[in-house]
């Protein structure tokens, strides 16, 4: 019996030590597995030095040659112009060889290395496009955010620009993208009214006035046939007009234009500082 007791107490003294060595054991595979997943995390994921540019060499850097010279030219004045006139700096990047680093995180690493924006104020705007993989990025500086937030980034994208983008039409997005940041950031309208300006909901609104139209038309006299819009023009022709206007108000947020010769000192201003929130699109 007492054989049989010194075999019975056998696993219970080795038990402890063999579970502790096996833990040990784990515990730094685990750690050698954690370190080489975020190692590769950090690889996979992070804007490596060799997919970003190393300075931009316009205010429109096309990498990928997809707009056309004069297209590139126009943007390239407007973007120059509103600089001058203002400090804040719009860079424009168009690229397909990105390391499959997503779009918002590219964006804002460009603007960090590129120092976009004036030093102390970080009035930069990066706006990028992998046009292979059909994805797009806004991103501001800190000084900027206030008047572009993320959810108004979001609004230019959708409603500015990737409706020319399906059509492969860059240079009609990226031209009406930029007015509106241009027009936000000037205060010609602020972030609400742009918001309300292009939110849906918009038929409702056009139909009330048609009939409000309607019945002060029919209610008149016949002799008072032409709407007080236009005097002698036809009733549905000043209608018409009339339903145009939100559309012409929407085209008068202006355009930009103007600067000639050469694009010198589109570098950096000493910004850089990006949130990192912004937003993107695909199309």
């Amino acid at each position: 019996m007492k054989d049989i007791q010194s075999k019975m107490k056998i696993p219970k003294m080795t038990l402890p030590s063999f579970i502790s060595i096996k833990t040990g054991s784990m515990r730094n595979i685990l750690l050698i597995v954690i370190t080489m997943l975020v190692a590769t995390h950090v690889h996979a994921f992070g804007a490596d030095d060799d997919n970003i540019p190393d300075k931009p060499y316009a205010w429109v850097n096309d990498y990928p040659n997809l707009l056309r010279a004069n297209e590139e030219m126009k943007l390239n004045k407007k973007l120059m112009a509103y600089q001058d006139s203002t400090s804040t700096q719009i860079f424009i990047v168009l690229m397909n060889e990105h390391g499959m680093v997503p779009v918002n995180m590219m964006a804002t690493e460009i603007g960090e290395k590129w120092n976009v924006g004036q030093k102390g104020k970080d009035n930069g705007v990066i706006i990028l496009l992998y046009p292979n993989d059909h994805k797009v990025s806004i991103q501001v500086g800190y000084g900027l955010e206030q008047y572009i937030p993320d959810a108004i980034a979001k609004r230019i994208i959708e409603n500015e620009m990737l409706p020319a983008f399906r059509q492969n039409n860059y240079f009609e997005g990226l031209n009406k993208g930029t007015t509106v940041i241009m027009n936000l950031l000037s205060g010609k309208f602020t972030a609400a009214q742009y918001r309300k300006q292009t939110a849906s909901g918009g038929a409702p609104f056009g139909f009330l006035i048609f009939l409000v139209l309607f019945f002060i038309f029919f209610g008149n006299s016949r002799r008072r046939r032409y709407s007080s819009v236009g005097r002698g023009l036809p009733f549905w022709l000043a209608l018409s007009m009339m339903s145009g206007s939100r559309n012409t108000h929407y085209g008068s947020w202006g355009n930009f234009s103007g600067g000639s010769g050469g694009f010198g000192g589109f570098s950096g201003g000493g910004g850089g500082s990006f949130g990192g929130g912004g937003a993107s699109g695909s199309w």
